[in-house]
């Protein structure tokens, strides 16, 4: 049902209007204002479908209303009545988005038709934004959004009832059965797929594409990409594909072509498979992934290795395949490009990483700022990756975390973050589940030890800094007193010898010469600005023998201490 507002300064105009049979055409309530301000009053506190309003009024006229209420109420529709037929109104109506402009005077039957025509426009709107047809084409737009979060929460462990899973893979037009077994599989990419992020997720795009081409010819699909950086594709033979293989003929011919395909990628000694595959839904699978890989290669001149999983019914031991299949997959090496691998029966996890726990360790090469030892550690540490195959991301997480931990402690220890102390860049690059290659690792480490370094750099010459101010305030407050060089080293803890040698480097001059400069330029101010005698004076600046002190004066100024006083006071 409508609501309309009515909108008139004459009375007997505006009651006339009120008076009509409004809900006979669908008008539930009827409002009436007899000035623009006042509709403007009555629209704050009630939703009102069309206003019907004169343009000429006191105060707020009706342009001035429309203008409001598009502004502030765009889907109430404004209907204009005036007694002047001027172009001009009509041009502003429109602008202010006005359905019509109606002369006066009107009849009853015209005013009461054009408000039912607008009831109508008003109807198509809500019905289109509220349509369920708009609201699949939105949902089909998000699909595979929504379908990768959604199995993103299956692998996840995220538990659904049997009827919300039901409701859910119908909604999203996925033929998955529940309780029919399944399998997962994890897509690694490997080298080549270009350098930048840009380029790498546009790769993992056409991976994606070319793996569905390829395997819906006989499994539904589902997939999404984990927290890992894997494209899982969850896998479930299509109805009556299940009893496709034929028997042991079948078996010997699958045995056959999992032979011929690995001669063609040249992969038979880099093939892993845990248990020997003995049902056709892994021959069928094994023969889609050596296809997979050979187009990647032809395509895309890329790598790619995978792991297949056992089976288990839908959805219930979901969570745990993937679990399973992660924790395998993470411990193949990187250096084994290429290969497929079963996840049915566990691999042996390699040693740990003899370099990087050797003494001395990464820690104690950064406390005493042994850079060039702490990067040769870190080039020793890869090059056992290397030798021993240890390049699984489970390694290259163990040196992350360490060089880590040792850079947290260096950072802490001297009171900083490791944003403080290793840069932005490097600090934001650290965290481990972007390393997919033991060289991104040696790139991020060398570059947070080049930012730490220049700290340090920085550091010792801030230090000597600080140094040379503390002297000069020793030298400044004690003036009067013994500022020798050796009370001068007893004071900042250091040899006279070493100490000399240092603030000659850093400021080019001897620490008595700074002594000098500072007692004559300080006598000077004393001469120029008090009446002061010259033997106290001399006394205050630490000499014992006045006719010394002028005689040092007159040296420095070329004058004595009594006519550099007089010159100035004049």
């Amino acid at each position: 049902m409508l609501q309309l507002l009515l909108v008139d300064d004459e009375p007997m105009i505006l009651q006339s209007m009120v008076a009509n049979d409004w809900s006979s055409i669908g008008v539930e309530n009827v409002y009436q204002a007899a000035s623009g301000l006042e509709a403007a009053e009555l629209l704050e506190k009630t939703p009102i479908d069309i206003v019907v309003t004169d343009i000429r009024m006191p105060g707020m006229n009706g342009l001035q209303l429309c203008k409001h209420i598009h502004e502030k109420y765009p889907r109430t529709k404004c209907i204009l009545l005036s007694g002047y037929g001027e172009f001009e109104y009509a041009q502003q109506a429109i602008k202010y988005g006005t359905v019509n402009y109606l002369l006066k005077p009107i009849k009853d039957e015209e005013l009461m038709g054009e408000v039912s025509r607008v009831r109508s426009l008003i109807q198509k709107e809500w019905e289109q934004v509220g349509s369920i047809e708009k609201a699949r084409q939105t949902l089909h737009e998000h699909l595979p959004l929504l379908r990768s979060n959604m199995l993103h929460e299956l692998l996840s462990g995220v538990s659904l009832s049997r009827l919300e899973l039901g409701e859910r893979l119908e909604e999203y037009e996925f033929p998955f059965v529940i309780g029919k077994n399944c399998a997962l599989m994890l897509l690694r990419l490997e080298e080549g797929f270009g350098g930048s992020s840009e380029a790498s997720t546009l790769y993992e795009f056409a991976v994606h594409n070319i793996a569905c081409e390829i395997l819906e010819a006989d499994y539904n699909v589902w997939t999404c990409k984990d927290s890992f950086g894997y494209m899982c594709i969850l896998l479930q033979e299509k109805e009556g594909e299940a009893d496709r293989g034929g028997g042991q003929d079948a078996d010997r011919h699958a045995d056959t072509e999992d032979d011929r395909e690995r001669e063609e990628i040249g992969m038979s000694e880099r093939v892993a498979l845990d248990t020997k595959p003995n049902d056709s839904f892994h021959k069928t699978l094994d023969k889609a992934v050596h296809e997979l890989q050979l187009k990647i290669t032809a395509l895309l001149k890329g790598g790619l290795s995978a792991l297949i999983s056992g089976r288990g019914p839908f959805p219930d031991q979901l969570a745990e395949l993937y679990r399973k299949s992660l924790n395998e997959f993470r411990k193949v090496p990187r250096s084994d490009r290429g290969v497929i691998i079963r996840s049915m029966e566990p691999r042996a996890q390699s040693k740990s990483l003899d370099a990087l726990y050797s003494p001395p360790g990464f820690q104690q090469l950064l406390e005493a700022g042994r850079w060039t030892d702490a990067r040769a550690k870190i080039e020793a540490v890869f090059e056992e990756m290397g030798e021993k195959k240890l390049d699984s991301e489970e390694h290259m997480n163990e040196v992350v975390y360490t060089l880590m931990n040792a850079f947290y402690y260096i950072a802490h220890m001297q009171g900083k973050t490791l944003l403080e102390l290793s840069g932005w860049e490097a600090h934001m690059a650290a965290d481990p589940r972007v390393f997919t290659l033991p060289e991104q690792v040696m790139e991020w480490a060398d570059r947070a030890l080049q930012s730490m370094e220049a700290g340090s750099i920085r550091e010792s010459r801030d230090g000597k800094n600080q140094l040379i101010s503390t002297i000069h305030r020793y030298i400044e407050e004690r003036i009067a007193d013994d500022v020798s060089l050796q009370t001068i080293a007893d004071f900042v803890g250091l040899h006279p010898v070493y100490l000399s040698s240092l603030y000659k480097q850093e400021t080019k001059e001897n620490i008595s010469d700074f002594i000098m400069r500072y007692r004559m330029e300080k006598a000077g101010l004393l001469l120029r600005t008090t009446d002061i005698k010259i033997y106290e004076l001399s006394t205050q600046l630490g000499f014992q023998n006045p006719p010394y002190f002028s005689k040092l004066f007159k040296r420095y100024y070329q004058m004595t201490p009594q006519m550099y006083r007089e010159r100035h006071l004049g």
